[in-house]
């Protein structure tokens, strides 16, 4: 097998069926290459790639039960636990239903700051009961309540999903515009000129790092969207070559809560989501491309925060290189602040309850804040504190290290999510889909 030069999905989803297909994570693959190892085709079926991140523009399109037959004709609005939601484009007219789509970052009329469309997606695949409003073209009100086992339709659209870079930003300028005003939902707190830089992207885990030419990720490709099957139907939005994402849907029944929701920035609300893509090994380039993908090879700009222009251009390396990927909270540092929690108002995916001295790891994004905002030290990087710091980052061009005081993505989870898809495979329940038949999307992106 290793002499051949081309392999088929067919050959490798039969590896899958039969059980003895070679799977490997990226971490287990990447680990492998710095300890010197040269893959050759046919020593590896698959790798696994994820990234688990903030991600703008999450929606739902759901059929919600808002009334019994012929109460009204057509919805002018609709809201879920209080988030805005847009009927149509199937009227529906006269049925108990309405198609509503909601954004993932909008905000709820009921508590805007804390509350919108991702905290909402994370209720109803949690079970909760949603509480319905509808208004329709005559004026009147109609509510009901559902849970997501109710519904006939729910699926998730992600349209600048796994984006391949993200710029890393700081207050370099400390221009007056920012000053006035200084929310970005690139940080969770105003940033001063004091050597502060928050951090996005998964570098080398991210699966258009590891295909940079879409040379397997394709349209009709499958993946996993919070652990359940997914298909890439596109590139996303703003891509062009180097900074790649993927427009992604899946139904929602069945996805776990754990790897998305709400994410709370000092500027707007946003949502978290979780994707794993299987990177198929056909042929050497596929090997070469995904070994030479190492964090520290992956450049991003660091941008300033004010204008968003890039100023200098820095590595994953700096950001993930021997970093603490989970915190942890030590209760009896808390020294319970007189009035109120600083770790718990900036973080964001409201993880921390102060009263009860409790964090909340299934929801805790590991994003740093609680360590930076805690006075007393309760929280820190599990294995190490770096003085306080969640690790520096060295930029070519900058006389200091900056300290990484914000992560927006989850690596974590991502790597969880690549040793999920991984085991899916090698159980046969996570087959390939052999792409060659539809029409490749490169050239679609702006070059």
């Amino acid at each position: 097998m290793a002499g051949k030069k081309k392999r088929s999905i067919s050959e490798i989803n039969e590896k899958l069926k039969r059980g003895n297909a070679v799977i490997l994570t990226t971490k287990e693959f990447k680990d492998e290459v710095r300890k010197g190892a040269k893959f050759k085709l046919g020593d590896v079926d698959a790798v696994t790639t994820a990234t688990r991140a903030v991600t703008s523009g999450t929606s739902a399109m759901l059929l919600v039960p808002v009334s019994r037959r012929g109460a009204f004709s057509r919805a002018r609005m609709l809201w879920l636990n209080g988030v805005p939601g847009f009927p149509g484009p199937a009227p529906n007219e006269r049925l108990d239903c309405r198609d509503t789509l909601i954004y993932g970052t909008a905000a709820s009329k009921y508590d805007p700051h804390n509350y919108g469309g991702g905290h909402l997606f994370r209720d109803m695949i949690e079970g909760k009961e949603i509480y319905v409003e509808c208004e329709s073209i005559d004026g009147r009100y109609f509510e009901s309540h559902f849970k997501l086992e109710q519904l006939e339709f729910a699926r998730m659209y992600n349209f600048r999903s796994a984006r391949q870079r993200y710029a890393c930003f700081s207050n370099l300028k400390n221009l007056p515009s920012y000053i006035g005003s200084p929310r970005s939902i690139f940080s969770h707190r105003p940033m001063t000129v004091s050597g502060w830089m928050t951090a996005h992207g998964s570098g080398e885990l991210n699966p258009l790092n590891n295909d940079p030419l879409l040379r397997a990720i394709r349209v009709g490709s499958k993946v996993l969207v919070n652990k359940v099957p997914g298909i890439v139907v596109g590139c996303g939005t703003r891509s062009e070559p180097g900074h790649i994402a993927l427009a992604i849907a899946a139904d929602m029944f069945g996805m776990d809560a754990e790897f998305m929701g709400g994410f709370r920035t000092s500027g707007w609300l946003e949502q978290t989501i979780g994707i794993a893509v299987p990177i198929p090994i056909l042929d050497q380039e596929a090997i070469d491309t995904i070994a030479a993908a190492l964090d520290e090879t992956i450049t991003f700009p660091l941008s300033d925060i004010g204008d968003r222009l890039p100023l200098y251009e820095t590595n994953y390396g700096e950001i993930w290189t021997n970093a603490d990927l989970e915190f942890e909270f030590d209760p009896d540092k808390c020294i319970r602040c007189s009035q109120s929690c600083i770790a718990e108002y900036y973080c964001p995916m409201n993880a921390i309850d102060w009263q009860r001295k409790k964090l909340d790891e299934d929801k805790c994004f590991h994003c740093g804040a609680c360590n930076v905002n805690c006075p007393s030290g309760a929280f820190k990087p599990k294995g190490g504190d770096y003085k306080g710091h969640m690790g520096l980052a060295h930029v070519e061009g900058l006389d200091t290290p900056l300290a990484i005081t914000w992560r927006l993505c989850d690596r974590l989870r991502t790597i969880k999510l690549t040793e999920y898809l991984k085991e899916i495979m090698q159980r046969g329940e996570f087959l390939l889909v052999d792409t060659d038949f539809m029409i490749t999307y490169r050239t679609r992106v702006k070059s």
